[in-house]
């Protein structure tokens, strides 16, 4: 995006991608997001061919706690509390509609 200026079609696009309704008193949000592209733009003048990736900034290996095994509770003690259960297992509202 160096240089140039979202449009609005672009503009529209990423905020249904985002889920986010933009009204019209808010279009300042789309010269924020172009500025902040142009500023990560400047990335693009960095030599980086002899910078190898980071994917790890504090050097830390594995900060997983051991897996233990304890004691859980039954499933009847699991879904004792639950408000709606059906053969033995929680029910809950769908989360993808059809």
């Amino acid at each position: 995006m160096s240089s140039t200026i979202i449009t609005d079609d672009q503009f529209q696009h990423i905020a249904k991608l985002s889920r986010l309704e933009i009204k019209p008193e808010e279009s300042y949000i789309k010269d924020q997001l172009a500025q902040a592209a142009k500023y990560v733009d400047v990335l693009k003048e960095l030599d980086t061919d002899k910078v190898s990736p980071t994917f790890q900034v504090n050097h830390k290996k594995n900060v997983f706690r051991d897996d233990i095994i304890t004691p859980s509770f039954t499933q009847s003690q699991a879904i004792s509390q639950a408000p709606k259960t059906k053969d033995g297992y929680i029910v809950t509202a769908a989360t993808i509609k059809k």
